[in-house]
């Protein structure tokens, strides 16, 4: 099996054939970090430029197009790229669970379940069908000897009859047919069970972020949310954030006591805190939310002990 950093550089480069593939897909690279536009959506996957000016430039770009969607894709979880993303409008997003099979292993088992394949040039999309209608699929994307498995789905009321199974199996035969020598995949906690009894093995988890229509932000609220997700503290100072700012949420990213944990920035949850000790356990853009919550979901254990220090309750559900 390849080692781990080339399945992971073979993860990014088939993603990026996958979005390119896109019946009317185009590409743009405003600051040098590459911008795949289809429709009224874009993409910006796994931008090797993360700095400030780079990302300003392609979320810029992406607005005189009038994208209605973008999104950004990371092989790894960046605070940093993040937080430029999330100053600009966009929602920190959820987890892609990295995951590689070596052909070499794939079971020797017939499929238990008919799949049909429809090839459109490179691409073959799987199906399991009963009685004429289409209950579960996958798309199968060969891009130089790694086979990206990307839309796998199972109508809820199939579930848990082996077509999953079946469609795993039948795409991994799939790839090795067309030359490949490994399969690739992102995956949700979940189905990662199912890849893994095929022969799956774990890379890594990566992030995705998102920018949903009308998800906007000032220079304002640019500024404040880098102060923060940078660390930066004299900054915050000299922008001198009201009692308001302090706890309205900005953009998708909630308000900056959850952009905290978002960005694991103990030494701001202090100083904001130090501001506003109501704030320790008050709702964060959602009833009965606290920074405690928060915490505990952005997995940010030092952000949870400076709420502890300042009083939060526990306990709370």
């Amino acid at each position: 099996m390849r080692d781990r950093d080339a399945l992971l550089r073979a993860i990014a480069a088939n993603h990026r054939s996958w979005f390119r593939r896109a019946v009317r897909a185009r590409i743009e690279q405003p600051g040098k970090i590459e911008l795949v536009i289809n429709g009224r959506q874009g993409a910006l996957p796994f931008p090797v430029k993360r700095n400030r000016a780079a990302v300003a430039a392609a979320v810029a770009r992406a607005d005189e197009l009038g994208l209605r969607i973008v999104s950004c894709w990371s092989l790894d979880e960046d605070k940093a790229l993040g937080t430029l993303l999330i100053a600009r409008g966009f929602e920190w997003g959820w987890q892609p669970w990295w995951m590689a099979l070596d052909l070499g292993v794939l079971p020797a088992e017939p499929p238990r379940h008919a799949v049909s394949v429809t090839r459109r040039g490179p691409v073959c999309l799987l199906a399991v069908r009963d009685g004429g209608h289409k209950v579960g699929g996958v798309i199968v994307n060969p891009w130089r000897r790694i086979a990206g498995i990307y839309d796998m789905g199972v109508a809820p009321e199939y579930r848990r009859r082996g077509i999953g199974r079946s469609l795993t199996l039948a795409a991994g035969l799939i790839a090795r047919e067309a030359g490949c020598t490994h399969a690739v995949l992102n995956a949700t906690p979940e189905g990662a069970l199912l890849y893994r009894a095929v022969g799956f093995e774990h890379l890594g988890e990566g992030r995705t972020w998102w920018r949903h229509p009308g998800e906007h932000t000032t220079p304002r609220q640019e500024a404040l949310v880098e102060a923060i997700g940078f660390g930066d503290l004299e900054r915050l100072e000299a922008l001198k954030p009201t009692d308001a700012e302090l706890e309205r949420s900005i953009g998708c990213a909630g308000p900056p006591l959850v952009i905290t944990a978002l960005t694991g920035q103990p030494a701001v949850a202090e100083w904001i805190l130090g501001r506003r000790p109501d704030l320790v356990s008050k709702g964060l853009g959602a009833p009965g939310y606290t920074l405690l919550h928060a915490a505990m979901e952005w997995d940010a254990p030092a952000v949870a002990e400076v709420a502890r220090a300042h009083g939060a309750e526990p306990s709370v559900q």
